[in-house]
């Protein structure tokens, strides 16, 4: 039986443009408790694998839960 994602906080920064996007993932990630969730939707490109690596080089824990043609889903946790 899959676990239910409960997405304690959202950002559409789809038209951002980097590192603003980064910033404000980063800013929403301070405001989260441990094991809170963020989602976070960002066009595909420089925005996604900016924002993808430098959660990751910070410790967290990122897995894409959509991807398609024009965008990316992201689901952003503590590790």
């Amino acid at each position: 039986m899959k676990k239910k994602i409960i997405i304690d906080h959202y950002l559409d920064l789809r038209g951002l443009v980097c590192p603003i996007n980064f910033v404000k993932c980063c800013l929403a990630l301070e405001t989260l408790s441990l094991n809170q969730v963020l989602k976070v939707d960002l066009d595909l490109g420089e925005a996604e694998i900016s924002v993808i690596e430098g959660l990751k080089e910070k410790g967290y824990k990122v897995d894409i839960l959509k991807k398609d043609s024009q965008m990316v889903s992201l689901m952003i946790t503590s590790e």
